[in-house]
């Protein structure tokens, strides 16, 4: 057998993750979905309207400070494209269940709020028909604080989808750019070609 030379700079890097870590990723995601959507089900709604608003904010709020922490792990991350997928899938469902949880509460504290009572699995269908911008209208806000989270879920989705997309693609770009110069910069005590 005929030995190749390494390059220069050590072996080359992987360009795709190995299967054991993409399974771990999935693993990661899967179970990170499935622990927010049981503690979702599993905890209770019921609370006034003004407390409901205020927990919802102050989740957007969390939500924001995590996207900000998973920006910075996509970066730092040797498989940078799996972690940005991790990271939006399970921001998403954050998302999503949040949405949902302050749907749920409204409909509990005023059962007038939507054209129908909204229970848990209600209010991840009417989120995500919000989110998707379907709209099918067999659940409608009718009061008005009803309609403020509908607007705001309206708004923060558009955001969500444009800047959070935007900041994970960056993200990666970033994390592959540092790699790339890493590369091409040269090994300690050889000459640097740029010079």
């Amino acid at each position: 057998m005929e030995a190749h030379p390494e390059p220069p700079g050590g072996p080359p890097r992987a360009t795709h993750p190995p299967a054991r870590a993409r399974l771990r990723t999935v693993l990661r995601t899967v179970g990170s979905s499935a622990l927010l959507v049981v503690l979702y089900l599993g905890r209770p709604l019921d609370r006034p309207t003004p407390a409901t608003l205020v927990l919802l904010l102050s989740g957007l709020v969390l939500l924001v400070l995590l996207l900000g922490w998973q920006v910075r792990s996509v970066v730092g991350s040797p498989y940078p494209v799996l972690r940005a997928i991790e990271a939006f899938v399970t921001a998403t469902v954050l998302f999503v269940v949040l949405f949902a949880a302050g749907y749920a509460s409204l409909s509990d504290a005023a059962p007038g709020a939507f054209t129908e009572p909204v229970d848990r699995l209600d209010a991840l269908y009417f989120t995500m028909t919000v989110l998707a911008t379907v709209g099918f209208g067999d659940i409608t806000p009718v009061t008005g604080p009803a309609r403020i989270v509908v607007t705001l879920q309206m708004v923060c989705g558009f955001a969500f989808a444009a800047l959070v997309g935007r900041e994970f693609l960056a993200a990666v770009r970033r994390a592959q750019d540092g790699r790339d110069a890493d590369d091409d910069s040269p090994a300690p005590g050889s000459p640097d070609p740029r010079a």
